[in-house]
C-alpha cells in the first residue's frame, strides 16, 4: 500500500511518499480502508523529533513512523476479537501509533466511532483529534462550569477554533479569542468567539479584562508560550485555571509556581496522548463530537485537502502557520 513515512528526524522533506506492506489487524484491532487523514501539529512534531528531546519529558517515537492519528474510512478487517459490529462500517478513528498517513491502517476497536451517512469524510477526519482535544481539556483537565469565561489563545488554528466552539456548546459565558492577525481573527468570531484580541499587542492582558466587565477569565487554553504565557496571569481570574497544551515560542522566564497562591489559580499541563490509556474516557470525546456535528453545534474547518504525496506540503503550511482549521489528506486522490 502507499505511505507517507519518515526514517529520520528534520524537516518536511523527511517525509516520503512509499509503498510498505498493509498492516495486520491484531486481537481487538480493526483495519481501516482510510478515505481522509486529518493532520496535526503533533505530526510535524514528531517528524521534527521534539518528542526525542530530553526537556520534552515524553518516551519519543520509533523510526521509521508513518505519522497520522485521526482519520475516516471504511472498517474492512478485524482481530481476532475485534467488534463484529464494526465490520464494514464507516467510521470515524483515532490511531494511538499513527499510521494514518497511508492507505490503510490498524487501530483499536475502542477507538473507531461508527459515523451518519450524512457527516462528511473529510470534515469529521478534521475534528477529530483537535476536537478530543478540545473536549478533554474542557471537561477533563478542568471542568468549565456554564456561564464561566473562557480565553483560547491561537483560536484560529485547528485546536483552538474547535475549543471555541466546545466551549460555548459547554455553556461559557465569554469566550475571548486571540490571533495575531486580523483574518485569524476574524476566522476566530465566526467560529462562535464574542470577542477577538491580537496577542500580538502588548496592551491585551488589559483587553481581556476589559471584556469581562474586569473580572478576568475563569480558564486559559494556552498554546503561545514566550511572554504571553507569563502575562497570562494578569488577566486570570481568582480561581482561575490555565491549562498549557502547547507552546510555539520558548518561556521568557521561568514560572514561580509561589505566585498561583494569592489568587488561589492553578495551572495544568495537557498531552492527549496520556488520556489514551483510558479509552473509555477518549471514547467520551469521540461521542461528542459526533453528536454536536451532526446536530449542527460544531462546524469542522478543513482548510484544504491535499493528496496523501503532498504532505510535505501540508506540514511546511501548518509549521508556517497559513492554516485557518484542518489540512486533510486524501490517499485516493
Amino acid at each position: 500500500m502507499k505511505a507517507v513515512q519518515f526514517a529520520r528526524f528534520g524537516g518536511p522533506d523527511v517525509l516520503e511518499y512509499v509503498n510498505v506492506p498493509r498492516p495486520r489487524p491484531q486481537a481487538n484491532e480493526v483495519l481501516i480502508e482510510i478515505a481522509a487523514s486529518g493532520v496535526n501539529h503533533r505530526d510535524a512534531r514528531e517528524r521534527a523529533g521534539v518528542y526525542q528531546r530530553s526537556d520534552a519529558k515524553l518516551d519519543g517515537v520509533e523510526l521509521p513512523r508513518i505519522p497520522g492519528a485521526q482519520v475516516v474510512g471504511t472498517v474492512r478487517e478485524l482481530g481476532d476479537v475485534g467488534d463484529p459490529g464494526l465490520l464494514g462500517r464507516r467510521v470515524m478513528a483515532y490511531l494511538p501509533g499513527g499510521g494514518g498517513y497511508a492507505e490503510y491502517a490498524a487501530t483499536l476497536s475502542a477507538f473507531a466511532v461508527p459515523l451518519p451517512d450524512e457527516l462528511n469524510d473529510r470534515e469529521m477526519a478534521a475534528v477529530l483529534g483537535q476536537g478530543a482535544a478540545g473536549w478533554l481539556m474542557l471537561k477533563v483537565s478542568s471542568e468549565l462550569r456554564p456561564g464561566e469565561r473562557v480565553l483560547v489563545h491561537g483560536a484560529a488554528g485547528g485546536v483552538g477554533s474547535m475549543a471555541v466552539q466546545i466551549a460555548k456548546v459547554l455553556g461559557a459565558g465569554l469566550v475571548v479569542a486571540t490571533a495575531a492577525t486580523q483574518e485569524k481573527r476574524d476566522f476566530a468570531l465566526s467560529m462562535g468567539a464574542d470577542v477577538a484580541i491580537d496577542y500580538e499587542d502588548h496592551e491585551w492582558p488589559q483587553a481581556v479584562v476589559d471584556a469581562t466587565g474586569g473580572h478576568g477569565v475563569d480558564i486559559i487554553l494556552e498554546s503561545v508560550g514566550g511572554d504571553v504565557f507569563d502575562r497570562n496571569f494578569e488577566c486570570l481570574a481568582a480561581r482561575g485555571r490555565v491549562i498549557l497544551y502547547s507552546s510555539i515560542r520558548p518561556l521568557a522566564q521561568p514560572f514561580e509556581p509561589r505566585r498561583l497562591m494569592a489568587k488561589s489559580q492553578t495551572l495544568t499541563g495537557f498531552f492527549g496522548g496520556l488520556m489514551l490509556g483510558n479509552p473509555a474516557l477518549f471514547r467520551g470525546a469521540l461521542d461528542f463530537l459526533v453528536e454536536h456535528v451532526h446536530d449542527g453545534s460544531l462546524r469542522p474547518q478543513v482548510a484544504k485537502t491535499l493528496p496523501l504525496s503532498q504532505a510535505e506540503e501540508a506540514h511546511r503550511l501548518i509549521e508556517a502557520r497559513q492554516v485557518k482549521g484542518v489540512i486533510v489528506l486524501d490517499p485516493r486522490a
